[in-house]
């Protein structure tokens, strides 16, 4: 386990895959507005757009920031990421070279309604994520970093981000401790920092 670093990536990565399937299957479950209610819910009689969905209204052109302005076609571009799930690239990790989770079917459940899809399991070291937290200068860098993440393509062809998904934030919570160094010491008793995977 050394420093706890492939756990988190672990989980910030499994994060980013759960999203992605949960938004494939509300999208094709609710209509328009049923979707955006969801995203953006009435608090004490207001709606208002948190700091990544005002992103998101930037990269479509939409330059509101008061959900009650939006039309109903704004409503539905913001709503609606359209993937193509025959185009998912982002896959889930796990921290061990198991070759019979490289492929593997999804979405079989009942509750799922009947939306598998192929996918598979990659070793969490070899995740981008892992790559990301490596390079990383700081928090904020590493937070732009996920954000621009490429998991699929909408139904246009236009590439859809993490950030889309609203997934950057909660992804940085689960890997602030692990930007930071671990100081450890080998066997002789030298100081040693070691950070992310090998």
């Amino acid at each position: 386990h050394l420093t706890g670093d492939i756990h988190a990536v672990t989980a910030a990565n499994n994060l980013l895959a759960a999203q992605i399937d949960a938004r494939i299957f509300h999208e094709a479950t609710q209509n328009d507005k049923g979707l955006f209610d969801r995203l953006v819910p009435t608090k004490n009689g207001k709606r208002s757009f948190s700091k990544i969905q005002v992103r998101r209204l930037q990269r479509l052109g939409i330059n509101k920031t008061n959900p009650e302005d939006l039309t109903e076609e704004e409503q539905r571009k913001f709503a609606r990421l359209d993937i193509d799930p025959k185009s998912v690239t982002w896959q889930r990790v796990v921290d061990t070279n198991d070759r019979f989770l490289r492929k593997i079917t999804i979405g079989q459940s009942p509750s799922e309604k009947g939306r598998t899809r192929e996918t598979g399991f990659a070793m969490t070291v070899a995740s981008e994520i892992m790559a990301i937290l490596a390079l990383a200068e700081n928090l904020e860098d590493m937070k732009q970093r996920l954000g621009k993440i490429v998991v699929a393509v909408d139904k246009q062809g236009q590439p859809v981000c993490a950030d889309d998904l609203g997934a950057t934030g909660a992804m940085a919570i689960l890997l602030k401790d692990a930007i930071q160094p671990t100081l450890m010491q080998s066997l002789e008793g030298t100081p040693v920092l070691v950070h992310c995977g090998p």
